[in-house]
């Protein structure tokens, strides 16, 4: 058994960025202790982030800021076995970063040998612990029809033309998992598409960074370009967000939105982390822009009967019950992709002929 992680070659051949090593401290050492729930999760996306877009650091340091997380993960994982897949996704990363005598590939099998997927009530999950289990050239048990039963919720496209978070997030994550964070391609990715053309939609109307930014990873990930004016949005709000030192250990802050408009951009063929964070624990925060979903989903609600699908006549009359900056976001989201007409007719909910009460 191997220990060797295959990466695909823009991870391979990093360019050792100075934000890259800023931010493998930051979230090791300045956020949230090492028994906290909180510095499993943020490492394992900070990992993450690094590895998929190649602008990790170089070994040493990761070596020099992770060597104790390196030693201490065997006991971590077996005395802290619920947090199996943030201890193996750490694992998995430190090694794709460089970090030598890690020996990722025991810990993934010692977790499938104690049957710790076994426990997983959710596909998404499951999902997840497979996909280590193939970094590693292992086979976890399991039945056959998990890949279809992700297709089959990913492709309902209908269920992502309304504000369902939850779903939205799975969704990316069915297309991380399925294409190994864009590693590759993968059977039933355009199924795929038209659904996270709607989540995207709605982010936008949200005016959801965090969500907008992931669902354009996604796109890419599913051979998608995604729309300019929404990887544009997000490369803005990145420029915007401010990033400065926050007293104690980090909390409730908006650090996920940084990390994946980051990701976003680097994937677009930005660098994002061209530049040194600040030093000391740093806190980070979103631009507020107003989302207008709620005050156009009044607005539909109000309009009742006259809801059609058609969008020309429903822009109309929506016009004159929304606010200047509502109708903005709305007319933004309109123009930036043809998916949206297909996704505004399911949107509108408009009542059938002869359903009224």
């Amino acid at each position: 058994m191997s220990n060797v992680v295959a990466l695909p070659q823009t991870a391979r051949t990093r360019a050792h960025v100075p934000g890259a090593e800023r931010l493998v401290d930051l979230f090791a050492n300045h956020r949230h202790p090492a028994d906290d729930a909180r510095w499993l999760k943020e490492n394992a996306e900070a990992l993450r982030l690094l590895v998929t877009t190649g602008q990790g650091p170089s070994p040493e340091v990761v070596s020099r800021v992770h060597g104790g997380t390196a030693r201490d993960l065997p006991r971590r994982l077996a005395f802290f076995p619920q947090y199996y897949r943030f201890h193996l996704s750490i694992a998995l990363d430190l090694v794709a970063l460089g970090l030598p005598g890690l020996r990722a590939d025991a810990l993934v099998a010692q977790a499938i040998a104690d049957g710790l997927p076994e426990a997983e009530l959710s596909d998404l999950q499951r999902a997840e612990a497979r996909l280590f289990a193939q970094r590693v050239g292992l086979t976890m048990p399991g039945d056959a029809s998990l890949t279809d039963r992700l297709l089959r919720f990913g492709s309902r496209a209908a269920t992502f033309a309304l504000p369902n978070k939850k779903a939205a997030y799975e969704l990316t994550h069915i297309a991380f998992y399925l294409s190994d964070y864009g590693r590759h391609a993968f059977d039933g990715a355009e199924r795929l598409c038209e659904s996270l053309s709607f989540a995207g939609l709605v982010a936008c109307l949200e005016q959801n960074t965090d969500l907008l930014a992931e669902i354009c990873v996604a796109l890419r990930y599913c051979g998608a370009p995604p729309p300019a004016a929404w990887e544009d949005a997000v490369a803005a709000d990145l420029a915007a967000f401010r990033v400065a030192p926050a007293e104690g250990a980090a909390g409730r802050d908006d650090y996920h939105a940084w990390l994946m408009a980051a990701w976003s951009v680097a994937a677009a063929g930005g660098a994002p982390l061209a530049r040194t964070l600040p030093a000391g624990t740093l806190g980070f925060a979103a631009p507020r822009r107003p989302s207008a979903l709620s005050e156009i989903s009044a607005a539909l609600l109000e309009l009742d009967l006259a809801r059609t699908p058609d969008w020309p006549v429903m822009r109309r009359r929506l016009a004159p019950r929304l606010s200047v900056p509502a109708l903005a976001v709305l007319d933004r989201a309109a123009a930036s992709t043809p998916a949206f007409e297909p996704f505004f007719a399911r949107f509108v909910r408009a009542t059938p002929k002869g359903f009224a009460a």
